[in-house]
């Protein structure tokens, strides 16, 4: 769920072969995606979405399914019995919202996700509810979206994934080169 530098005036790369981090995060995605059993090239699709409004939604979607999918798999190890299938429980993680006392974000702070991996997936979330619950944005870049809220700064720090910069000026490259900020 890291954040990873990219100048999209180059070609989008394909080959998950590349010695780059851009490489490196869509061979660890696609790890991910084959055990959940979704199609492989599903990140690349996604990133190529036509609007950062659809991009955010089906960002969101994958995060959840991934919450999911961790918190399963942590339940599984820490019942020491890793064919355990329960759909009592399936559903009971189904039911979990992403956000709240009782959320998967929760449970992923449990079970000690990094604070920067939990930050990223509830600003993702503050940012999809923000698309998703009003049809006015639907048509604002998500450069426009963020710089229309008041949690701006916080969301520019876990959207990014970048330690130190001047906020204006990332905001300013996010604007030249809109598919910066999708990394």
């Amino acid at each position: 769920m890291a954040s990873v530098v990219f100048r999209s005036h180059a070609p989008l790369p394909t080959d998950p072969c590349d010695h780059d981090r851009f490489g490196i995060l869509l061979r660890e995605s696609q790890k991910f995606l084959r055990r959940v059993g979704l199609q492989k090239d599903l990140i690349l699709k996604i990133l190529k979405t036509d609007s950062d409004w659809a991009f955010i939604l089906k960002i969101d979607a994958l995060l959840e399914s991934a919450a999911k999918h961790i918190i399963r798999h942590g339940l599984q190890i820490k019942l020491l019995h890793p064919t355990f299938r329960n759909d009592i429980l399936d559903e009971f993680i189904d039911s979990l919202s992403m956000n709240g006392r009782t959320s998967l974000l929760k449970l992923l702070e449990s079970s000690a996700l990094p604070e920067d991996e939990l930050r990223f997936v509830e600003v993702t979330r503050l940012v999809r509810n923000a698309y998703a619950h009003d049809i006015e944005y639907a048509d604002l870049t998500l450069t426009q979206l963020i710089n229309s809220r008041g949690d701006k700064s916080r969301l520019i720090k876990y959207l990014s994934g970048i330690k130190t910069y001047d906020e204006a000026m990332l905001m300013a490259s996010y604007e030249k080169d809109p598919i910066f900020l999708r990394f």
